[in-house]
């Protein structure tokens, strides 16, 4: 009962922390789109700058979108381990209920 305890609480923790991430992330991706349009003929070295964040940008928001894939199908997992180890037979519901 502990580990599962401790899981849920690790499940928590990365699930706010991969919401709290997406926050600031979507800001810098409307931040260079905002710059590639008010920007007409920016330098080389700007673009090629932007460029780079755009594809970190890209990179981080594909880590969190698995990130939360990954803990959803976990907790689903869990939760179908969860009931399918609960015996569904007269005695067992009635103490339940």
């Amino acid at each position: 009962m502990r580990d599962k305890l401790t899981i849920t609480a690790s499940d928590e923790i990365l699930h706010s922390l991969v919401h709290d991430l997406r926050q600031p992330l979507g800001n810098l991706e409307a931040s260079l789109f905002y710059l590639d349009v008010v920007l007409e003929h920016p330098c080389d070295r700007v673009r090629e700058q932007m460029h780079l964040m755009e594809r970190q940008v890209a990179q981080a928001a594909q880590l969190l979108a698995r990130a939360s894939e990954d803990l959803r199908v976990l907790r689903a997992q869990r939760e179908g381990a969860a009931t399918e180890s609960l015996p569904l037979t007269k005695s067992a519901t009635a103490a339940v209920t």
